[in-house]
């Protein structure tokens, strides 16, 4: 049986050093927006609730270890994409900017932005002639998290000032 915790998330953030993320939160979370029980849970995933309560468990040293099949059908129930969870994770960790609703967007964007993302860079490489792998740096990550965070900043700036000029022009 495959679990969790043999995911490796390589992202800065993703989890505290030493321990794995903890998405229990959010399904718990999501379980409560949504009104929805162990037992209708059970129903939409086919997960047994006794197994289902021992997975939820908000005593993280009661829990079992959920597998990656019962993480998948548990958030396809709840309707949340998978990329989702793991930036919502991420960003948890600081939790006064998770209820901060000027971020409210921001998670859907990112979602939005990752996924396919892969995919689309493989064909676009597949194209390149004579590239045989070397040519990619590991190093490069960082350097690209830092072009799209300048690009964002650079972009809502733009908004702030029209939106500032705007509001001038109608005070006048």
């Amino acid at each position: 049986m495959s679990s969790l915790a043999t995911i490796e998330l390589d992202a800065p953030g993703a989890a505290t050093p030493g321990h794995d993320p903890d998405y229990i939160p959010l399904i718990v979370r999501a379980m409560e927006a949504q009104d929805m029980g162990i037992r209708q849970m059970s129903l939409r995933t086919n997960i047994k609730k006794s197994r289902l309560g021992v997975i939820l468990h908000r005593n993280p040293a009661k829990r079992a270890a959920m597998t990656l099949p019962e993480f998948q059908s548990i958030l396809r129930s709840l309707n949340i994409d998978l990329m989702h969870a793991i930036i919502s994770v991420e960003m948890a960790s600081d939790l006064k900017l998770m209820d901060d609703e000027r971020f409210a967007t921001l998670v859907a964007m990112l979602s939005t932005l990752f996924k396919g993302l892969p995919h689309r860079l493989l064909e676009a490489l597949e194209d390149l002639e004579g590239m045989d792998g070397s040519e990619i740096r590991k190093e490069w990550g960082t350097h690209f998290q830092s072009a799209v965070i300048k690009k964002m900043v650079g972009e809502i700036s733009r908004i702030l000032q029209r939106r500032a000029a705007f509001e001038e022009d109608l005070t006048l």
